[in-house]
């Protein structure tokens, strides 16, 4: 502390006792009371909260978390009382690449008369699309059509010697042309179709483009008589083809 001590304690005589000053109960620290009245301060509330429920009896009011609580375990108990019996669960059934009757996998969505296993498609008999309706027959004609008559070019490139365009008509027009070609004559698209090559429409196809073939590989070397033979060859299989599938 800043006080400074007693006079008296500075002047008294050698040999003296220094006079001690003297606490007196007053001066008790106020933290020592705090607790006092705390303690003092729920006693009290006890007492009276266990005055006020011997006085009420059972009608009490249960606090709310209590509430909460009560109203938790009775809708747990409802439930479990109110809930059906295990119901006895289907043994689990698997299918191996489709065979089998398993019931949970993604070939159950395969139609039961599908004879592709791997197939989700619809069964020929029931599906929309139609690979041979004459709609797209139809279409893959207009589209030959066009092909054919951009090769009526070839015999001027020929006669001219021009090798560049003549490759250019060829490598443009053959893939598409083949495809169409093969549409018509199998009745379909690859995958809807019967690909057997050995009917005789399939093998006039397949000899017209190899004519085709030879006709470019002329026209590159700028062999121009025998490319002029090769497109001959090619017009004569071509009309031959038209005849077998009725063009």
């Amino acid at each position: 502390s800043s006080r400074t001590p007693p006079l008296h304690r500075w002047c008294a005589p050698a040999g003296t006792a220094t006079p001690q000053p003297t606490r007196t109960p007053a001066m008790a620290p106020r933290t020592q009371l705090l607790p006092v009245c705390l303690a003092a301060s729920a006693v009290v509330g006890a007492v009276h909260l266990l005055g006020r429920g011997s006085q009420e009896g059972a009608f009490v009011t249960p606090s709310l978390r209590g509430e909460a609580a009560a109203a938790l375990a009775a809708a747990v108990v409802a439930g479990s009382l109110g809930a059906p019996g295990p119901a006895s669960a289907a043994a689990t059934k698997f299918s191996v690449f489709g065979f089998g009757d398993g019931a949970s996998d993604v070939y159950a969505s395969i139609d039961a008369d599908q004879k592709n296993p791997y197939s989700q498609f619809s069964n020929p008999k029931d599906r929309l699309y139609k690979e041979d309706a004459a709609e797209y027959i139809q279409k893959k004609k207009v589209a030959l059509d066009e092909s054919f008559k951009r090769l009526e070019k070839a015999p001027y490139f020929i006669k001219t010697k021009q090798s560049e365009n003549l490759k250019s008509l060829l490598t443009l027009q053959l893939e598409m042309m083949r495809q169409n070609m093969e549409y018509v004559t199998a009745k379909g698209a690859p995958g809807y179709r019967n690909n057997d090559e050995s009917t005789p429409a399939f093998q006039k196809a397949n000899a017209f483009f190899q004519d085709i073939s030879d006709l470019n590989v002329y026209g590159k070397s700028k062999k121009w008589p025998e490319a002029a033979d090769s497109y001959s060859k090619a017009m004569g299989k071509l009309a031959e083809w038209k005849q077998l599938v009725a063009y």
